[in-house]
Formats: C-alpha cells, sequence, structure tokens
C-alpha cells in the first residue's frame, strides 16, 4: 500500500485541506468538523415521501390539474356553476370529476404512505456509535458526519462510510449491494493498515487526524479522498472506493467493523441515485392528446355555430313570441348560449377514460407478472440465513404506460453477453508461444504440459528479461498471470479446506479456477502480498500496486515482488488494449504474429478471448513511478485521469505470454425466438463490445444471420474512408419504395452497379473485393467492398471505431443502409455509443425502438429506447432496476411482444376509440335537438342520466373489453410471427381509424334521434291518455343510445367470458333500475316520475327501439361481412386454417375409429 509520512507542522493539518472544493472532517472531533465556516453537514433523516398530511390536498390538485384533461372538465365546472348559463345541474360536472380526481388521490396516497412507512423504519433503525471511550446506541436519523459508527455482521451501513478497522487481521471485510445495484456477489472492502489495529471503542476514540475528499456526487462506485493520521509523523493515505461502504449495502461473513460517516442523509450515494427514471409516453398516448384535441377544436365549432344560430333565430322569430319575456341584446345572448352548448357538448371528451385506461394498463401489467410461460427458476439469497435457494419469479412490470408499444416494435437494440448469451463463462482454449492448449476436451492440459517440459530446456524461447527460457516457464508465467491479476475473493471452508470463489466479472472466476485446476490455486489476498498455491507449495507474492480495471482502460494489471525478488507488472485485458503496448521487438515478442493468427481463430469459434502479458521492472524504474501513482492517487479532482496518464508509464514495452479462449454459451431458445421476432419483420441490432469475429460467429449461432445472406463488413481509419464506402453501397440499393416489384428492383441495381463500374476510379476499383475474407477486424487504408446481390437479404457489420464516423459525419447515409439490412452488428462499442446509436435512429426513423440488456453497461441505451427492457443477470440488476419491463430470459422477449404486447396494442385502441365513439353518439343527439329547440341550449336528457352515462351505463364494457379481448388464441400467434407484423402494417389507432369511429358515431345519433323524433309526429299517447313530452322524448332517446353502443361493444368484442358478459348486464340494469326509481318516487325527479313505468306500458315504445338498433346497426353487420368474405385479416384467416385443420383430424379421427369398428 502506497502512503507517505510527514513532519507535524499544523497539527495533523494540511494547509490545502481547507479547499472549498471538498469537505474535511476531523476525527473524533465533531464541534470542530461542524464549526467549519460554509459547511454545513446534513443529518442521516431521510424522506422520500412526495407529500406531507398537511401539503398533500393542495400539491396533489396542482398535480392533477396539471393534466389537461383535469384542467379542461374543471373549467366546465367553473362555467356549470353560473346558473343563467348551465342547462345542467352541477352535479352532472362535480361527481365524474371529483371519481377520477378521489380515485387518482387515493392511488397517490396508499403509494406515498408505503414510502412513509419505509422512511420510518429506516430512519428508527437503532446502530451504535461510539462516543467518549464508550459504545452508545442511537436511531439511524441520528448520525452526523464524522460519527464513528459500529456495524455488526448482517446490518445494513446506515450512511456512506470510510472504512476504520474491522475484525478481520488483514484488514478485509465483505459487502453485499443488492440494494445499489443488484449484484449478490460479495466485494471485499479493506482498512488501512494504521487504523485497522484499532479494535475497540478506547482504541478508536485516540484515534485523531482529518479525511479530505470529495463533495457529494451521484457516481455510486467512485470516492476519493486521503486521510491524515496524527502522530509523531503525519501519515497521509489515499481513499478510494476499496475503503468505501455505501449507504444500503449490507455487512456479511465479518463480525464487525468500525467506519466513520463521511456523508448523511440526502448527501449519501443511494439517495443520490434514488432518481426517478426519465419519463416515457407511449405513442399511443401521444396520439391521444393530438386526438383530444381535434375533438376538442370540433367541439369549438360546433358550440359557436350553436351560438350563431341562437342569435338567429332570437333575431328572427323569438322577438314575435312576447310570452318569452323581454328580449335581451344578441351579443350577450350569442356568447351565453355558447358557454351552454360548451357545458352541453363537454361530454363529447371522455372524462372517464383516463381513469380506465389507468385501471386497465395496471391489470395488463399484473397479466404480464402472472404468466407462467414467462418465469423461471432464479437463485437468490436468503437475507436471514444468507443461504442460496431457488425461487420461481416471473416478468416485473415496472411501468404500464407503455403496454401497448410493445406490440408494435420494429426496431430492437440488444447487448449480446448475458443477454444473448447465460453469461457463465467456460475456459476452453489458451495458447502460450506457439502452442495451444485445449482445457475444454483436455481439463489439466497446462498442468500436464507444465511437468512434461519442467526438466527439458532444449525448446527456449525468449521471455521477458531477454534471456533464453524454455517453455517450463512461459507456462509457468501464463498460470501466475491467471492466479494474480483479478479481483477475485476466496472464501475458505474452515470444517473442510474447500475453497471457493466470488467475483464481480464472471470472466475472471474462469480464469481463476483455470489456473486452480492446474496447480496454481489462488489462496487470499491481503494489504501487501497475495497467497497462491503453486503444485502444492503455499507461495507468497508482495502485492505493490493494483492497476483496476475500467470500460476506458480495458485492462488491468498488478505490479508483485516475485519469491525470487524480482519485480513484475502483470497485465491482462483486450487485445486491443493490450496489442498496442506490446514491445517492438521481435526477439522478445517471437510469437506475436502467431498468437494473434490463434486469437483471431478462437474468434471466429465465438470465444471471448483475453491476452495476457508481463514486463519486468527495475527497483528504480518502479520507484519513480511509484512517487507518481501516489501523487494521482490522493488527488481529489481528477482522480482517475490522473491515475490513467500514471498507468500508461508503465504500462508499455509488454511482452506477449499468451491468450484465452472463454466460451459464454448462448441462453435456451434465442436462435428460434430471433428467427421469429425477424419473420415478424423487426430490425434487430446487436451492440456489443466484442471483436468483430467473435460478433458475427455469434450472430449465426443465434440466427441474426442466416449462411444465404451475404454480410456488409465497415471496417475504416477515417470519415473519408467510412462516407466513401456508404457512398459505395448505397449506390448499388434499390430506391425505397415498396411498390416496385422485383424486375424493376433487380434492373436499377444492374444499371447502378454498372455505372458504378464505369464511372470508378482505378484506385476506387481496388477497394472492390471480397469483404467477407476482409472481416478479420485489421483497418487497412483499403476499403473491401462487396457487390451485394439485391436479390437476397443481407447484413451489416461496423467497428466502433467506424461507427464513431458514420454516427457524426454520414448519419443518414449510415441510417439508409441500415435499413437496407435485415440484422445489424455493431463490435466494439461503448456504452455511449449504444445509447448514441438508439438515439440516432429512433429520432430519425420516427419508429418505436426497444433496447434490452443485463448490464450496468446497456442503462444509458435501455433509458433511451421507446421500450427499455432488463434482463435479471449475472452482472446483478442495474439494468433491469432502469427498465421499464424486466424478464429472466431473452427467450421470454418473443412472448412479452407478440402476446401480451400485441393484445395490449388491441385492447387499448379499441378501448380509446370506442369511448370517444359512444360520447359522440350519445352528445350529438343534443345538437339534433337543437334544430327543434331553436338552439336555445334546452337538454333532452336528465342530468343525472348524463352524469351516470360515461362512470357506470356504459363504463364496464370497454373496461373489459381493454383488460380481456383477444382476436386470436395465444397458440395461433407463437406459432405465426405474421400476425405481428400485420399489427405494424396496418395500425389499428389511427387518425383515419379514430374518424371512422367518429362518423360511426354520428350515424348512430342521427339513426337514434331521428328515429324516435318520427315516433313523435303523431303525438304519441301513453295508456293515461297523456301525450308524451320532451322528457319522454329524452328517456327514450337515451334508452336506444346506451343500448345501441353496447351493441356496438357486443359486436366489438371477439372473445367473450363471464365477467365481460356480467359487466354489460350491470351496466345495463344500472340504467334501467335508475329509470325505474324516477318512475315510481316523485321525490327524486317531478320531470322524470311515471315516464318510464308509461313507456313500458306502450308496444310504439319496444318497437321504436329495436327498429332504432337494427338500422343503426345494419351497416356494421355489412361492413364486417363484406371485410370477411372479401378482405379477411390475417387473424381471420388463421382461425379458419386452425377450424379446417381440426375439421380434418377429426374426420381422420372418425374414419380411424370406424375402420377399427369394422
Amino acid at each position: 500500500m502506497l502512503k507517505e509520512r510527514k513532519k507535524s507542522t499544523d497539527n495533523g493539518k494540511e494547509s490545502n485541506n481547507s479547499s472549498t472544493n471538498c469537505y474535511t472532517l476531523f476525527l473524533n472531533d465533531s464541534k470542530q468538523t461542524h464549526s467549519q465556516p460554509g459547511k454545513k453537514f446534513p443529518k442521516n433523516f431521510i424522506r422520500t415521501t412526495k407529500y406531507t398530511i398537511l401539503s398533500f390536498i393542495p400539491k396533489n390538485l396542482f398535480e392533477q390539474f396539471r393534466r389537461l384533461s383535469n384542467f379542461y372538465f374543471l373549467c366546465v365546472l367553473i362555467i356549470q356553476l353560473v346558473p343563467q348559463i348551465s342547462p345542467l345541474l352541477p352535479l352532472t360536472s362535480i361527481l365524474p370529476l371529483s371519481f377520477v380526481l378521489i380515485i387518482t388521490a387515493t392511488k397517490e396516497a396508499l403509494e406515498d404512505y408505503n414510502r412513509y412507512q419505509s422512511d420510518k423504519k429506516n430512519n428508527l433503525e437503532p446502530y451504535t456509535i461510539v462516543r467518549d471511550a464508550k459504545l452508545e446506541t442511537i436511531s439511524s436519523q441520528d448520525i452526523c458526519v464524522g460519527d464513528i459508527i459500529r456495524i455488526q455482521n448482517g446490518q445494513q451501513i446506515p450512511a456512506d462510510l470510510v472504512l476504520i478497522s474491522t475484525s478481520h487481521d488483514e484488514g478485509l471485510c465483505y459487502v453485499e449491494t443488492s440494494n445499489l445495484d443488484g449484484e449478490t456477489n460479495l466485494k471485499v472492502r479493506k482498512a488501512l493498515s494504521d487504523t485497522n489495529k484499532l479494535s475497540n471503542a478506547e482504541d478508536i476514540s485516540l484515534l485523531r487526524g482529518s479525511i479530505v475528499y470529495e463533495t457529494p456526487n451521484e457516481r455510486l462506485y467512485r470516492f476519493n479522498g486521503r486521510i491524515v493520521i496524527q502522530s509523531k509523523e503525519n501519515i497521509i493515505h489515499s481513499l478510494n472506493h476499496t475503503m468505501f461502504l455505501q449507504r444500503g449495502s449490507q455487512l456479511r461473513n465479518t463480525k464487525f467493523i468500525f467506519g466513520v460517516c463521511v456523508y448523511a442523509g440526502v448527501d449519501t450515494k443511494l439517495f443520490l441515485n434514488q432518481q426517478p427514471p426519465p419519463s416515457k409516453f407511449s405513442t399511443v398516448e401521444k396520439l391521444l392528446n393530438k386526438l383530444i384535441l381535434f375533438v376538442f377544436i370540433f367541439q369549438l365549432v360546433i358550440c359557436l355555430l350553436c351560438a350563431v344560430a341562437s342569435a338567429f333565430y332570437q333575431e328572427i322569430i323569438v322577438g314575435d313570441m312576447l310570452y318569452l319575456g323581454p328580449t335581451v341584446s344578441l351579443s350577450i345572448y350569442g356568447v351565453r348560449n355558447f358557454f351552454t352548448y360548451f357545458i352541453l357538448f363537454n361530454t363529447m371528451i371522455p372524462i372517464s377514460l383516463w381513469v380506465t385506461l389507468e385501471m386497465v394498463k395496471v391489470g395488463q401489467a399484473k397479466f404480464m407478472e402472472f404468466d407462467t410461460y414467462m418465469r423461471s427458476n432464479v437463485l437468490t439469497i436468503d437475507p436471514v440465513t444468507g443461504e442460496e435457494k431457488e425461487v420461481e419469479k416471473g416478468c416485473k412490470a415496472k411501468t404500464s404506460n407503455l403496454n401497448e408499444d410493445l406490440g408494435r416494435i420494429q426496431h430492437i437494440f440488444s447487448d449480446k453477453t448475458g443477454t444473448l448469451t447465460e453469461n457463465i463463462m467456460r475456459f476452453c482454449k489458451c495458447s502460450i508461444g506457439s502452442d495451444i492448449f485445449d482445457e475444454k476436451e483436455n481439463p489439466g492440459s497446462l498442468v500436464r504440459a507444465l511437468d512434461a517440459s519442467r526438466d527439458v530446456s532444449s525448446q527456449n524461447i525468449l521471455l521477458t528479461n531477454g534471456t533464453n527460457c524454455n517453455k517450463f516457464q512461459m507456462i509457468q508465467s501464463f498460470l501466475r498471470i491467471l492466479s494474480l491479476c483479478h479481483t477475485v475473493i476466496s472464501e475458505v471452508d474452515e470444517a473442510t479446506g474447500n475453497i471457493t470463489y466470488q467475483s464481480q466479472s464472471p470472466d475472471e472466476l474462469a480464469l481463476v479456477h483455470t489456473a486452480s485446476n492446474n496447480g496454481f490455486v489462488f489462496l487470499d489476498r491481503r494489504t501487501d502480498e497475495i497467497l497462491l498455491r503453486e503444485n502444492g507449495v503455499d507461495t507468497s507474492y508482495g502485492l505493490l500496486a493494483i492497476l483496476e480495471f475500467s470500460s476506458a482502460r480495458r485492462r488491468m494489471s498488478v505490479i508483485v515482488r516475485t519469491p525470487e525478488g524480482a519485480i513484475k507488472l502483470l497485465t491482462k485485458g483486450a487485445d486491443m488494449s493490450i496489442s498496442c503496448r506490446l514491445i517492438n521487438d521481435k526477439e522478445r515478442n517471437a510469437a506475436r504474429d502467431e498468437t494473434l493468427n490463434f486469437l483471431k481463430n478462437f474468434s471466429r469459434e465465438g470465444y471471448r478471448t483475453l491476452m495476457v502479458a508481463e514486463r519486468d521492472l527495475t527497483v528504480e524504474e518502479y520507484e519513480d513511478w511509484k512517487q507518481q501513482f501516489f501523487q494521482a492517487s490522493t488527488s481529489i479532482e481528477n482522480r482517475e485521469e490522473k491515475i490513467e496518464a500514471v498507468c500508461e508509464l508503465i504500462e508499455k514495452d509488454l511482452s506477449l505470454v499468451g491468450t484465452t479462449a472463454i466460451e459464454d454459451k448462448l441462453q435456451s431458445q434465442v436462435p428460434e425466438t430471433i428467427s421469429y421476432l425477424l419473420s415478424a419483420g423487426l430490425h434487430i441490432w446487436v451492440l456489443t463490445g466484442d471483436k468483430q469475429e467473435t460478433a458475427v460467429n455469434i450472430g449465426y449461432s443465434c440466427r441474426l444471420f442466416d449462411p444465404a445472406m451475404e454480410l456488409i463488413f465497415i471496417n475504416t481509419e477515417s470519415s473519408e474512408e467510412c462516407g466513401l464506402i456508404l457512398d459505395r453501397y448505397i449506390a448499388l440499393l434499390p430506391p425505397e419504395n415498396e411498390n416496385e416489384n422485383v424486375k424493376d428492383t433487380q434492373t436499377y441495381g444492374q444499371q447502378q452497379i454498372q455505372q458504378g463500374m464505369n464511372g470508378a476510379t482505378p484506385g476506387i476499383m481496388n477497394m472492390i473485393s471480397n469483404s467477407l475474407q476482409s472481416g478479420s477486424g485489421n483497418k487497412t487504408p483499403i476499403i473491401d467492398i462487396i457487390i451485394p446481390s439485391l436479390a437476397i437479404e443481407y447484413g451489416l457489420v461496423i467497428d466502433g471505431h467506424t461507427l464513431t464516423y458514420a454516427l457524426n459525419d454520414h448519419k443518414d447515409k449510415f441510417l439508409r443502409l441500415g435499413r437496407a439490412c435485415k440484422s445489424v452488428i455493431c463490435c466494439r462499442t461503448t456504452p455511449l455509443q449504444k445509447a448514441l446509436v438508439v438515439r440516432v435512429v429512433k429520432q430519425s426513423e420516427k419508429k418505436i425502438s426497444l433496447a434490452i440488456g443485463d448490464g450496468a453497461n446497456d442503462v444509458s441505451m435501455i433509458q433511451e429506447a421507446h421500450v427499455g427492457i432488463g434482463i435479471f443477470g449475472k452482472e446483478g440488476t442495474q439494468a433491469a432496476r432502469a427498465s421499464d419491463y424486466c424478464i429472466h430470459q431473452f427467450s421470454h422477449l418473443k412472448r412479452l411482444l407478440c402476446v401480451h404486447g400485441r393484445y395490449s396494442y388491441i385492447r387499448v385502441s379499441g378501448l380509446i376509440q370506442y369511448s370517444f365513439y359512444k360520447n359522440m353518439s350519445f352528445t350529438l343527439c343534443l345538437l339534433w335537438f337543437s334544430f327543434s329547440s331553436l338552439f336555445t341550449g334546452q337538454t333532452i336528457f336528465d342530468s343525472w342520466v348524463i352524469t351516470f352515462y360515461n362512470i357506470l351505463f356504459t363504463s364496464l364494457p370497454p373496461f373489459f373489453y381493454g383488460l380481456f379481448e383477444k382476436d386470436i388464441d395465444e397458440e395461433s400467434i407463437m406459432e405465426n410471427p405474421n400476425l405481428y407484423k400485420s399489427i405494424q402494417q396496418s395500425q389499428i389507432l389511427s387518425k383515419k381509424s379514430f374518424f371512422v369511429w367518429n362518423l360511426l358515431g354520428l350515424w348512430h345519433s342521427l339513426v337514434t334521434f331521428f328515429g324516435v323524433k318520427l315516433l313523435f309526429v303523431n303525438d304519441v299517447m301513453s295508456s293515461n291518455g297523456h301525450v308524451a313530452g320532451i322528457w319522454t322524448l329524452g328517456t327514450l332517446v337515451s334508452t336506444a343510445s346506451i343500448l345501441t353502443v353496447n351493441v356496438r361493444m357486443a359486436i366489438e368484442t371477439k372473445l367473450w367470458n363471464y365477467i365481460s358478459l356480467v359487466g354489460m348486464i350491470i351496466s345495463l340494469a344500472a340504467y334501467f333500475i335508475m329509470l325505474i326509481l324516477y318512475a315510481f318516487f316523485l321525490p327524486l325527479n317531478s320531470n322524470m316520475y311515471d315516464i318510464f313505468s308509461s313507456q313500458l306500458e306502450t308496444g310504439s315504445y319496444y318497437f321504436t327501439v329495436i327498429v332504432i338498433i337494427i338500422v343503426a346497426i345494419f351497416p356494421d353487420f355489412c361492413v364486417k361481412y363484406y371485410s370477411r368474405m372479401y378482405a379477411p385479416k390475417d387473424t381471420q384467416l388463421e382461425k379458419e386454417r386452425k377450424g379446417l385443420k381440426g375439421v380434418k383430424e377429426y374426420q381422420r379421427e372418425m374414419k380411424e375409429f370406424n375402420n377399427h369398428r369394422a
């Protein structure tokens, strides 16, 4: 461990500790810590609730009225409170709006109450701190920065701590961070040797000094600081994430630890990372907002026309009717009637739609979670016993807003490792020098070769020190690097002596296990040494420095002192990161070219590859570098950049030792799933950090690429070359016109090829060659290009370096070529490049995209896409936590999209269009009556009928339609991918379909109103001799309208179950029960008294309602008959095919039965 001692000059406080960009705390000196000018540390109290008791009502109402729909109905309510304007009771708006507000507020209150209970539990959790040389118990909320806390095994860390000491002699402790990142594997943290000796409250209370560290930030895995321990000579140590314990992590396999609180409450990493995911709205919801705007404009136009008409009739006719009283100003009369009609026609926009939609989507999400076909057995750790157990878990819907978008996905962006593959690594092959060892077929081949070559000195090769070395030393170096250069944690079972390993990286586990199986057993890692058992002999290596892996460096190194006293740098990493750092000396890297060829062959076989190398260091080189590394590692600002620059100084002139090849198997059913999705018309992009050869091989294995498909490889060194090769390929593509036939396409392609050949310069002609042979990953100035056969499909393969040029300088060309390819693989991509690809395609193509991944490097991609899918994988649940939906296997994506997504889109689309249709059918009857009432704004419907029309009389049938509707059975969808493609090609919900549905509502309103009006031409009389009036007319119109829209719902429903039937019965029964109550109880409403009872006694009323329903619905039957007979949908054809197949099977079985009887 690097550290520095200096003379005490200012009581252990450095002058530069007062930096305003840093926090400073003083050990065991709370007064000085909290009295610093300009610095105020929060307490550890946490509140994640959105509301308080006092703020709930005003804040929740404010939030709800920010919704345009709620604000609209609030305005309607305010206008309706003016009695001179409103023709209806204010309750017609108060009750529906209150219903919507109360349902939403109740949901918000329950969610916030659960957050309050969780906060209360965490804030009152008891913890032990060191105070005045004694242990004192306080609540978590009372912990302050500078407090030294004692954590017991199994306890959660209450605040962000810097580790002081542990019960382990070497200062080690183990934590589980599943609450932070979902990773259940244990992580090791290490206390400083100078503080680890303080193991009790008395010793801890004597500790003096200060800690200077960075201000709070959300970077979960970063902590930069330094500690100054006051003694005779001040001791300065660098602090990093290996001594840092985050709030929310849990202490495991360690009796106790002491840690000093550096961040508390709202400053903790956990709190800063509790940001809500970016808000996403489905394309259906965005379209719905536009459709509502159209309806609102239509409503305003109708209101304006009615107001003008009312003023016209007031001037021409009403002036002569003196019994109506004195006339008013035409302008005042017109304005008043405008608002009157605005109130009458406000039901054109269904107020209950939003609540119904939200409830339906939640129900759809629950169906996804209950689906037994999307469940898997998962190993989980019992929080009490710490034992692993197998639990069956299913899909998890983190949001229900995007259900319908799952049914219309057109682009899928997928990670490879852990998403398409199992992320269970198996060491298969390796190369050392000019030899290949197959550990998959011959386990232990390395140790056998090591033993065989122990005494052989004839096969000399040049190694790092420039002297002749035999094969034995080369294999030994290889195994030493595998067993020393890693971050694996070892646990020894005291009873059996068995060693188990844990690591964040499955690759490292495979490497360490391979070294162990070949005689180089990793035993333990301490503060300044690593213990191995080499061929049965325990050996100690001095650990001088660890150069950690990062996604930017793509390599890891350790500097060790061997038992012989030599200082060595041991490195492993990606070939791109290691090959450029090899020493340019043929004698010292004699097998370099041969090793690179082995690497390519391993990649073509689909293996994940690494290169291992080493370098001998002199004492002087190491000491000089050590000082620079110390300065970089103790800096507070830009520490990562400084450390990386210092690492570059020593990670050079490496001598190549060998390569490794690790297998990562495909998950079950991945090829079948990808084949189905491609057949369903989806474009699949695989974005991976793997080498090109590995990615292409996996592409063939998972059927992303078909053997008959021609591949286009794009690997360039400059933006100009990238643009040139894209231009050449685009010139060979046919126009983007789907109506052209194949013959025209082929003719066009041949003409373009010939023109390109004739116009090409000799330099360009030299660039045209067989691209399939150029996909090795080598980047040369010569661009290899093929001429794709336009009669077949082809795929695109591009590396990360070229992708940068394509996205920045040639975006449109790249997208044009990508559209022409059925599948695309982007290799060597960084997490930011993944997100950028998704953003560019999403914004340019205007099509619904989905991103799926399993690791932290996929989070930005998942959040960028329209829909993000996370897989619970071996790399933790970072992706799952940031996603919209979580699944356990890639194969579940097929059912999630094509069954649940497809059903959700059909259900939501039908629900929205039907809701507007039924309201339009009902409301327009008021418009037609205005022609009979001289546009006075008189209503024919009772206020309570209008009130309950949306929330009771017509609400349950569309609600159950949105939950249970199925246009075809699940088995047919899973067998026929064209059923998913047909949804994409013919949108169920569009501006055109919405217009058709509202046109249907117009037709039904005309038939309903004027059909009833015809009955009243001859003044129909009831059985008691009374002539029917306005309320009789209105009751009959409302009855016919409600029955018609419910019958229309019945026609639209393709899957009936007892719940749907009961829902329709309840809706109709509620309406008729209300009419009966009106008819027999005078106090309820004098206008409606005895109306319905009289209608029940008059046969013409029955006849009218039946005729109206038949006439209104007849065109629907005609259209559906024509559609089924002459333009059938894919679902109808599939049903008939299955029905015919069932008949044939029945006939065959009967024939066999009869033959058997005969």
